[in-house]
């Protein structure tokens, strides 16, 4: 009795997925998420906000540790974080309008 609870929501789970994804991919299509263009201005934004976020993450690590210990630190690499997430943000923008 209990592989039958197992297997009813085993398949439950996959068909919602299923739909969700089919959801997804409607949408994707009509907003053209889906196209060159797209790609494109994804990837040119994510290597610029790499570049930014690997070479802060470089020089607040070390300058963090030297100075001040791993308490700093760490409270400066979760910000770095959120730092990279918003040049991310910002190049998508740039990136946007260029192209």
């Amino acid at each position: 009795m209990d592989w039958l609870s197992t297997a009813a929501g085993f398949i439950t789970g996959v068909g919602m997925v299923s739909i969700i994804i089919l959801i997804i991919w409607r949408r994707g299509k009509k907003a053209r998420l889906f196209d060159e263009r797209y790609e494109k201005v994804h990837i040119k934004a994510r290597t610029a906000s790499w570049i930014v976020f690997v070479g802060l993450t470089y020089i607040l690590a070390i300058a963090a540790l030297v100075i001040e210990g791993w308490k700093l630190a760490s409270m400066l690499l979760a910000s770095l974080y959120v730092v990279g997430l918003v040049t991310y943000f910002v190049a998508v923008l740039i990136y946007n309008k260029k192209l």
